[in-house]
């Protein structure tokens, strides 16, 4: 966010360092290559934003043009200072920013959204999940998922930390698969306590992640068939029908989720779903006195799923 009092200047890279609070942490190969190919060829159009501090210029914004110039040994860049701002002035400057541009990664974006929260509550200010959205100009959505992230272990964090440096196309595990687990997780968690009371969350998130990295599961939309396996009470089923299902699901590797789903609630939803799609097909059809306005092609259809239906009912 450039101030009224921003005054622009031409700085060496050399004088210019990052910025410690810089919630990008991800700068991709092939990303960088091509802004750097740019810049040989048309140069830097956009300044960057800088504050002084130190005998040194700290970037606000632009540290990609930054590391390209460095890269491209260029003596001079155009950048417009402006006065220092407090430490969470720092942050939500380059949060709104960047807020209408690609998007940062998720996790290095948890980290400076915690340091955000540490800074208002200290100020005794809301810190709930629609204030930080406020102040930051983020969805309420991206808010919630990048703050999940931050209850991951170390050792997943490190994970999302290195895959992120691949090109987007190349990853193979994002923070989408762990945000999927958690919530199937909490499903388990309010509908189906026993399960819970047997597999720790710790035990739950290793197994759906090791899934995951083995192949067992390809998607990790899959992961959310566990939580209608948890809602069995939707279907007319008790959960301590699919608790031993769940519980097998977590401790056998080779398990897969759509097994765990047909061996529970699979037919259940079918039924329901039937049940539901055929009050609507009866009120529809008695809204017609006759069938003389039915075309041939609909007649016959209507024969065939009488004769289905009879088939079902056990009638000749």
């Amino acid at each position: 966010m450039v101030t009224h009092s921003s005054e622009l200047k031409q700085i060496s890279p050399d004088n210019i360092i990052p910025n410690p609070e810089n919630p990008r942490m991800i700068f991709r190969e092939q990303d960088m290559r091509e802004l750097r190919e740019s810049i040989r060829e048309v140069g830097i159009r956009v300044p960057i934003a800088v504050y002084q501090d130190a005998g040194k210029y700290v970037l606000l914004d632009g540290e990609r043009r930054w590391r390209c110039a460095i890269k491209l040994n260029l003596r001079q860049m155009p950048a417009l200072v402006q006065p220092k701002p407090s430490r969470l002035e720092n942050l939500l400057m380059m949060f709104n920013i960047h807020n209408v541009r690609v998007q940062w990664d998720l996790l290095p974006m948890a980290y400076k959204l915690q340091d955000i929260k540490e800074m208002l509550e200290a100020d005794g200010k809301p810190t709930l999940t629609k204030s930080l959205a406020g102040i930051t100009g983020l969805a309420t959505t991206t808010v919630k998922r990048a703050m999940e992230l931050l209850e991951l272990p170390k050792k997943y964090q490190e994970v999302l930390l290195k895959e992120a440096q691949k090109p987007r196309d190349k990853q193979e595990v994002t923070a989408d698969l762990f945000i999927e687990i958690n919530k199937a997780y909490r499903v388990v968690e309010r509908y189906v306590p026993e399960v819970v009371a047997e597999i720790p969350k710790r035990q739950f998130v290793d197994s759906m992640f090791k899934k995951y990295k083995d192949g067992t599961e390809k998607n990790v939309v899959n992961y959310r068939k566990i939580s209608k396996i948890a809602r069995a009470e939707n279907t007319g089923m008790e959960a301590s029908d699919v608790a031993p299902i769940l519980v097998e699901l977590v401790r056998r590797r080779d398990y897969k989720i759509d097994d765990a789903y047909a061996d529970t609630v699979s037919t259940a939803y079918k039924t329901r779903d039937l049940a539901s799609k055929t009050i609507s097909l009866l009120d529809t059809l008695r809204e017609y006195r006759s069938g003389k306005s039915f075309s041939p092609e609909l007649k016959q259809r209507l024969n065939l799923l009488r004769k289905e239906i009879d088939r079902l009912l056990g009638h000749k």
